[in-house]
């Protein structure tokens, strides 16, 4: 198959990873053909291997991009004069709407089935990325008040870790929408366990 267009290397990568990410969650890893997400992108098998060198390769690639795309929605500066701690929690809500955070989700949980037989060395800088930018966001929320003083930061961003985890494997369970809807209460729950009371 040629590839269409005159495409750059960086569009054509592009379109390969969001073809990955979705083929990849929708069908797993091994259950996820290179040709298929060849065709998806729009591109040939041989291109695929070139912008990647290997199905692993892909995997971890498509997953750190998935990451970094959501990540960006937090890591944007809030408004001038809003509270940053609250400007997290409503960023964080909104992203429980989008289905690139149940593709995230299935995505780190088969990665997590494949560490006997995939390089997946390229996926530590992503999780500690995701745990510093909670525990951050955490802490920030201890300084200007809206955050219980009593609970650790790094603890809280490992049990929002956990939370994605159980949100891909319900979201391949019940479907998405049935996940993110309980997610969403989770996630109230545990807010309302972390404001500090007079917050509350």
């Amino acid at each position: 198959m040629a590839d269409a267009g005159t495409r750059t290397g960086a569009e054509t990568r592009r379109r390969l990873l969001g073809a990955a990410a979705t083929a990849f969650a929708h069908s797993g890893y091994h259950g996820t053909a290179t040709a298929e997400i060849a065709a998806a992108a729009g591109v040939s098998e041989p291109t695929l291997f070139k912008h990647f060198g290997s199905k692993q390769a892909l995997l971890v690639a498509a997953l750190q991009q998935t990451a970094g795309d959501l990540m960006m929605v937090l890591d944007a500066p809030p408004d001038p004069g809003a509270d940053p701690f609250e400007t997290f929690v409503s960023r964080t809500r909104g992203l429980l709407a989008d289905p690139k955070l149940a593709q995230l989700s299935r995505l780190r949980n088969f990665a997590l089935a494949l560490t006997d037989e995939a390089n997946l060395a390229g996926l530590g800088s992503e999780l500690d990325r995701f745990l510093n930018q909670i525990a951050g966001a955490i802490a920030l929320g201890q300084k200007t008040g809206a955050v219980r003083k009593d609970v650790a930061p790094a603890d809280v961003s490992e049990l929002v870790l956990a939370l994605s985890l159980l949100f891909g494997f319900r979201s391949a369970l019940e479907g998405d929408a049935p996940a993110a809807d309980r997610l969403t209460s989770v996630v109230d729950s545990l807010l309302a366990m972390l404001r500090a009371p007079e917050r509350s």
